[in-house]
């Protein structure tokens, strides 16, 4: 590192701002020859660390652009070097000229998350926070970037700590009685050292639970509207998504197939399903939609049941017919405007988990209720604090620390002594320390950064 770096650290295409980032011995050398306040030469000397300069940057005689120049003086930077922020105004076409201007002084140009890298082999970031950084800048909702701030402030680093602290305390006693077998000293009991064994295993094997549900989460809620033809299903699905998506008719078995669209809820990706409706029929087509219905419901996270009540409708048998898949469900019951004097709500109560919404698509009557009620339930499945977000890489390291931690428990129970199942604890040690960054290959580092884009 003992070369110096430049790259554009703001999104391509046109903005208010653009900023060039450089960082390394020669930042400040480099930076300051291109810095003029009021015709004079800026000189490094004269420009006092963590203080916004307003100059000109200058190319030779030609003026490029008026600026605000920030200088970061080692280690107390972001990649703890010598580190230069020239904020430009945010037209592409000038950041070139001025990056270009800078690599022929003396920088070159930054390789993908080379900042990063050198904030992390500064040790200013250990691995799980520099990787959650690439999280942070590529979220998609707001529950991932709330777990991608949790370990930039160091949550996945504070859960290693706190195993590698009961590991180094189990591998103590190990050692103790190894060591001192001879002594007249009081150890803990096997069955003791077991618990704590077992213990350490529990937390990790919850943390890559927790990690599990956060990606599904991630990747999309799937909430499934399902029902009879002609029950409102794809009128809702418009009323929802604010646009036409799904063909309106009041011909039975116009949707087919299932339709899809993804929309946030409460900053959590969501994928909203209008089925096939569901009934008798004996075309071939219309039956595979349906079979395709039965599917998408049974997969469902959340599942909207709607139901037509301004039909004439025997409510007692409808439920016990379809009473297991209106547990859990939210039943929508549409056209409440027009509602049949056979409807009654109260028939409902006796379901579990049942949410009951009575609503009309026609005068958007109960809707925002509706749309609460789905909030709520995608909400009690995306709480940002029930959840831990684990890379690949830190995701295998605590799948081998459990594995370490079986093995030490199968060693305990056949009898071997503590000289042998303690080689499994310093194995779990040792992938601990990979998790925070103990790592010491190119090949994992260029993987790691390689992700990030070029000014990070």
């Amino acid at each position: 590192m003992n070369d110096t770096i430049a790259a554009i650290s703001t999104a391509s295409g046109s903005g208010a701002i653009g900023i060039i980032r450089i960082s390394g011995p020669g930042a400040l050398t480099i930076s300051s020859s291109f810095l003029f306040s009021k015709n004079n030469f800026l000189s490094p000397d004269k420009i006092q660390p963590r203080v916004a300069i307003q100059c000109v940057f200058q190319v030779g005689d030609r003026k490029v652009d008026q600026i605000l120049f920030f200088y970061f003086k080692a280690p107390n930077s972001y990649t703890g070097e010598d580190l230069c922020e020239f904020h430009f105004h945010g037209n592409p076409i000038l950041l070139r000229e001025a990056l270009d201007a800078i690599f022929r002084a003396g920088a070159r140009p930054a390789k993908q998350g080379e900042f990063s890298r050198r904030a992390f082999l500064n040790e200013k970031l250990d691995l799980t926070e520099a990787e959650a950084i690439g999280r942070l800048i590529s979220a998609r909702s707001r529950f991932e970037l709330e777990l991608a701030q949790k370990n930039v402030f160091g949550e996945v680093s504070r859960f290693t700590s706190n195993l590698r602290s009961q590991l180094i305390s189990l591998k103590a006693e190990c050692e103790a009685e190894i060591d001192f077998s001879t002594e007249d000293l009081t150890y803990e009991s096997l069955e003791e050292r077991k618990a704590r064994i077992e213990k350490v295993r529990t937390l990790c094997q919850a943390v890559i639970q927790k990690s599990d549900s956060a990606e599904k989460l991630i990747q999309q809620l799937r909430i499934v509207l399902y029902g009879e033809p002609n029950t409102g299903k794809s009128s809702l699905m418009n009323l929802i998504l604010g646009k036409d998506r799904s063909i309106i008719s009041e011909i039975p078995g116009t949707t087919r197939d299932y339709i899809s669209e993804e929309i946030l809820l409460e900053g959590i990706p969501v994928r909203l399903v209008d089925t096939a409706g569901v009934r008798e029929t004996e075309d071939t087509i219309e039956k595979l939609g349906i079979e395709r219905s039965e599917k998408e419901f049974q997969s469902a996270d959340i599942r909207l049941v709607l139901v037509d009540t301004s039909k004439k409708e025997d409510w007692k048998e409808f439920i016990e017919k379809n009473r297991i898949r209106l547990q859990g469900s939210i039943l929508v019951a549409n056209k409440i405007d027009i509602r049949d004097s056979s409807w009654d709500p109260n028939l409902f109560e006796s379901i579990e988990d049942v949410t009951l919404c009575e609503i009309s698509c026609k005068t958007k009557d109960g809707i925002s209720i509706l749309l609460s009620a789905i909030k709520e339930r995608a909400g009690s499945l995306g709480h940002s604090e029930d959840y831990v977000l684990l890379e690949e890489r830190q995701r295998y390291h605590f799948e081998t620390i459990v594995r370490c931690l079986n093995n030490t428990l199968h060693l305990i129970a056949e009898g071997a002594p503590a000289e042998i199942y303690i080689k499994e604890i310093d194995y779990a040690l040792s992938e601990i320390g990979e998790v925070n960054g103990r790592v010491d290959t190119e090949e994992i580092l260029g993987r790691i950064f390689s992700k990030f884009c070029v000014g990070k």
